[in-house]
This record gives C-alpha cells, structure tokens and sequence, in this order.
C-alpha cells in the first residue's frame, strides 16, 4: 500500500476531526422549526424556489450525514475542478460532479447566464424587509422566534 503515489490527504492519516469541527452548518432542527413557522403558501413559494432542495433534504434526507463526513476527512488534495478524490478502504476513490448530484440530489448544472438588470424589477415589498426590517445581525434562533410571532 505505501507504494501507491497518492495526492497528500486533506487531513493526516489518524488526525480526522471528529464531531462538530466537520460537520456542515445545516442544523435539521433549525430548518424543521423555520419549516413549522412558516404558513403553507410561504412553505410552497420556497419548495419552487432555489432554496427547495434545502427543504427537500429536511423531509427526505437522500443520503446519510455520516456517509458525507466521512468523505471529507478522507479528501485528497487534487487539483481538478469538477471532481474530488478520497481513501476508502485505503484505496483512493474518484466523485465527479454529477455523481455528487445524483447521491445528493442536488442541482450541479451550470448556472444560467444572468439576464439583463431592469431599472426596476421588483413590483412586491421585499420579503426580508418585511420581516426583519433594518436588523443588521439575524440569528437563525431570532429567524425562527419572528416566524412564529408572524403567524401567531
């Protein structure tokens, strides 16, 4: 095995981090409680939005948190752009882009080309606005504690 010519590791062999350092930021029980605050058409107006898979994996996780921690202290350092390498079982193991997609069900493609900017696209209040007003720091706990208050 030591006569492989593998890229370096992300993380020393025996010095992974473990628990929290690796998880990501998306706490299920935050995104359960913004769901629950939230009434049925403002629910529905973020399924169709960019924020739908978001909400998708909350109520249908398509794969395991563990699978994807473990994939990420086991990184490689390569320097192709659309794919990442990692060990498995000591053996180095290639994820390109699409198959991220397809395990994560999230949208790979590339993104569309930006329109032209109108002088004036928005015809509705802004949604942020209205509720959080002019607030400068928001923390998802003051997010959820509002959502409540607004259906209440």
């Amino acid at each position: 095995m030591d006569n492989l010519n593998l890229p370096p590791r992300i993380f020393a062999a025996g010095h992974e981090p473990v628990g929290e350092r690796v998880n990501s930021y998306h706490k299920i029980k935050k995104t359960e409680a913004i769901i629950d605050a939230l009434e049925p058409e403002e629910l529905e107006f973020l399924r169709n939005s960019t924020f739908g898979k978001i909400i998708a994996i909350d109520e249908n996780p398509p794969f395991s948190g563990a699978y994807g921690q473990y994939v990420v202290v086991r990184l490689l350092k390569v320097n192709k752009k659309y794919e990442v390498w990692f060990l498995f079982a000591g053996n180095p193991i290639r994820m390109s882009l699409r198959e991220f997609a397809i395990v994560t069900g999230l949208n790979c493609a590339k993104l569309p080309e930006p329109t032209k900017k109108k002088k004036n696209p928005l015809k509705e209040k802004i949604y942020w606005n209205e509720l959080f007003g002019s607030l400068k720091f928001c923390t998802l706990d003051i997010v959820i504690d509002m959502l409540k208050k607004k259906g209440s």
